[in-house]
């Protein structure tokens, strides 16, 4: 399978989520969507990275001095920072200020050399240690999460078949066998997804304590089943595992650790 484009990929999904934002009812802004945020908060956490992707000025106590270490996950302090210096703006002030970001980012990518991915993104990213490759892999994720926060808080579905659920689903894929650390010796684990993003995750634990994906058809000690949307939602801290819907066959104990470590992002 060909990769996106990153920067095409960052685009689509960017445009993916405008169309939910301006869809959007007076109503729908002041809904709860993540704990502490509403809709609207959001939609200014979106504008604030998105406009420092494009280099545009920021509100008055919208930046915070952190030490730069490389790739470090971005803090807590970045994202409420952006938030709370946007609290005074409507939401027709925010969308603008989306929208105006994401044109202005196109245009400023637009020649950005990605020949060596572990060179320092560019701007704010940059700054805070982020190389090109982390840049252009975390964005679009956050992007399409949060599409999914909206989506949810508003009563609208789950899209697992768009590019940025596509690019999400990769990376997850990826990361799968670190649910399985510290377990003991030879535990297999076998996790079926449906849906358009549906595929079989597998991994057993080595010799060496770590896991590493395997033949499914081997046999498991645990196999997990659920949807696409299900799988995705527990990789992004958006569903509880002891309210989604999985069926597990094997050994209870060992499938609770292991959706427990789904979660992987920051």
């Amino acid at each position: 399978m060909t990769r996106p484009d990153p920067l095409a990929l960052w685009e689509q999904t960017s445009q993916d989520l405008l169309a939910v934002l301006r869809d959007l009812s007076d109503a729908d802004w002041d809904q709860p969507a993540l704990p502490g945020w509403t809709v609207r908060d959001v939609l200014a956490h979106l504008a604030h990275l998105e406009s420092e992707a494009a280099g545009m000025p920021q509100p008055d106590g919208g930046r915070v001095d952190l030490e730069a270490r490389a790739n470090q996950p971005m803090s807590t302090d970045i994202t409420e920072t952006g938030v709370a210096a946007r609290r005074g703006r409507s939401a027709a002030q925010l969308l603008d200020e989306f929208e105006t970001a994401c044109a202005r980012r196109r245009e400023a990518l637009a020649d950005l050399d990605v020949s060596d991915p572990r060179a320092l993104a560019p701007g704010f990213a940059g700054e805070i240690g982020w190389d090109i490759a982390t840049w252009l892999r975390n964005r679009p994720i956050d992007l399409w999460v949060h599409e999914q926060d909206v989506r949810r808080a508003t009563g609208r579905p789950v899209v697992t078949s768009s590019a940025g659920a596509a690019h999400v689903a990769g990376i997850m894929t990826k990361v799968f066998p670190m649910t399985l650390r510290r377990l003991p010796t030879g535990t297999a684990v076998v996790a079926h997804i449906s849906g358009p993003q549906g595929r079989v995750l597998a991994a057993r634990v080595g010799d060496d304590g770590r896991a590493a994906p395997f033949d499914p058809s081997e046999g498991s000690d645990v196999t997990l089943e659920m949807d696409d949307a299900t799988w995705l939602l527990l990789t992004g801290g958006r569903l509880d595992p002891a309210d989604a819907d999985v069926t597990v066959t094997g050994d209870e104990g060992t499938a609770a650790i292991v959706l427990g470590r789904f979660n992987v992002t920051p």
